[in-house]
């Protein structure tokens, strides 16, 4: 009784077909009865409610998978093999995953011997599982296409539509009104807003009846039932809804919607500033501003200058062009700043500082404390009992203290799934995988100056030339001089540049980002 139980976590899942809530607390209830036959200790429900399992798109599973990293639990309950997939591709991965993190999976209406005739039976279910999703869908899809082509309705309701007792669609009178209002006001340049007022004062509801909102428009003005089109898979149809607006107003819409979009996207099309909010005037201490400017010749410049120059202040820094600093910045971080020696100091003080936060939570603490404490006195009241002294509430004082670690041990489950699982490995490798990219491309760039970069500061009229003194995110500070030929792939005009490494904040940036 003493021993350390199976810490498990349970899946359930149901999917939007024939299936409801209450499901969800028959799994439940099933995989916490397995769990007590078995001694094992729950700490965790893991629950996706009307997603299919053909996809692995399900926001709990993906959850699971990803705590199965943290080594706090050691086996997943499922009510039966289907809930964890119904796609053996998915199902193979996934599983290898949790293997390969020490998880095993237990199913509680289909127990599977551990054995090659068990991983056999297995494999069978997982295709008989997937056939039956796949036959499933098959049926669906051919029973709406087969709807849709006796211009029956398919799918939920638009605006301006209602069902009449052949379940064909027929024009609701109140709602045509405001969709021929929406799609005339919209040709006459009238605004999202401005419509949705007007809509909205003339007392129209929405086909869910709340009130309009910007968000409401778009799907109306695109939706081709209103010139009488019935669009279902590949099910095209002319004649079986009543159209609400002509084809002329449609097209007119369309294309105003496609222009907005198109101007939209150039207007969007700004420069980024990589070093913004970091770097600044070595002379004056006002930040560098992105800015750009066109050329005689039509060319279009992007440049870094000094807000203290901008607003008339008594400096004179130089403007820099932003290719050549964020380049040369980045540059000199991964060359300079990621070496084998930094990474290795890095990881080593930052598992200190996670070991260090692990050993200060008082509450995982007194847990621990309280179950070890637990955990004596059952051995101390067994002991009693094997020595033949037993009492009226002998049964009752055992079966309590049995409760009471089952508890603990859930509590304590709970509180190690919240803290990071690192090693001082993986830490590394996080930090080595910052070598590797293209010092031209921009995400990598992003990537470089917004997780280790602190500071920037420029100067101009060093004796040499540019001197540039870069503050980063890790402890450890040293001077090192580029010469020109260093970065001379960086710039037409190549510049002799001093950087000086400064030590900023420390190694807790990679508690986010790990």
């Amino acid at each position: 009784m003493g021993g350390a139980r199976i810490k498990a976590v349970i899946y359930a899942r149901y999917s939007s077909h024939n299936q409801r809530e209450e499901s969800i607390e028959g799994q439940l209830r099933e995989c916490y009865d397995f769990a007590a036959k078995n001694d094992f200790s729950v700490v965790h429900e893991y629950i996706d409610r009307a997603i299919s399992g053909k996809t692995d798109n399900r926001p709990s599973f993906q959850q699971l998978i990803k705590d199965s990293e943290r080594g706090h639990f050691d086996a997943v309950i499922m009510y039966t093999l289907d809930r964890f997939a119904r796609n053996r591709y998915d199902s193979a991965i996934y599983k290898a995953r949790l293997k390969r993190n020490g998880v095993k999976i237990y199913y509680a209406k289909q127990p599977m011997p551990d054995t090659p005739e068990g991983i056999i039976l297995e494999s069978v279910l997982e295709g008989y599982a997937e056939y039956y999703s796949e036959n499933l869908a098959r049926n669906i899809r051919r029973g709406l296409k087969e709807n849709a082509m006796h211009g029956l309705v398919v799918g939920g309701m638009s605006l301006g539509y209602r069902v009449n007792e052949q379940k064909r669609y027929e024009i609701d009178p109140v709602g045509a009104k405001a969709v021929r209002a929406i799609f005339t006001m919209y040709a006459e340049g009238k605004t999202k807003a401005e419509i949705v007022r007007w809509l909205n004062d003339k007392g129209f509801k929405t086909v869910r009846g709340s009130e309009f909102n910007k968000n409401s428009l778009p799907r109306i003005l695109r939706n081709e039932k209103y010139i009488g089109v019935y669009r279902v898979d590949d099910v095209v149809l002319t004649d079986v809804i009543p159209p609400i607006i002509d084809k002329d107003l449609f097209d007119k819409v369309q294309a105003q919607i496609k222009h907005t979009f198109v101007s939209r996207g150039k207007s969007k099309a700004t420069e980024d500033y990589l070093l913004t909010t970091k770097v600044f005037c070595g002379h004056c201490g006002e930040p560098l501003i992105g800015e750009s400017g066109r050329s005689k010749t039509g060319a279009i410049h992007h440049y870094y200058k000094c807000a203290g120059r901008k607003r008339k202040k008594n400096c004179n820094k130089k403007t820099e062009r932003k290719e050549w600093l964020e380049q040369t910045v980045v540059r000199f971080t991964v060359q300079h700043v990621l070496t084998d020696e930094n990474i290795d100091l890095i990881s080593t003080r930052a598992m200190a500082l996670i070991e260090k936060e692990l050993l200060d939570t008082s509450l995982l603490t007194g847990l621990r404390e309280r179950l070890k404490d637990v955990n004596k006195r059952l051995n101390n009241l067994i002991g009693a009992i094997e020595q033949g002294i037993i009492t009226p509430t002998t049964k009752e004082r055992l079966e309590a203290l049995e409760a009471e670690r089952r508890d603990l041990e859930g509590q304590i489950g709970q509180e190690e799934m919240k803290k990071p699982f690192l090693t001082k490995e993986r830490i590394q490798y996080w930090l080595e995988s910052f070598r590797k990219g293209d010092i031209k491309n921009v995400e990598y760039q992003r990537r470089i100056i917004d997780t280790l970069v602190n500071s920037v500061y420029v100067y101009d009229n060093s004796p040499d030339g540019t001197k540039i003194v870069i503050t980063f995110n890790l402890s450890g500070a040293n001077t090192i001089t580029l010469k020109s030929s260093d970065i001379e792939h960086l710039t037409p005009s190549p510049k002799r540049v001093h950087i000086y490494a400064g030590n900023g904040a420390d190694v807790r940036f990679l508690f986010a980002l790990c």
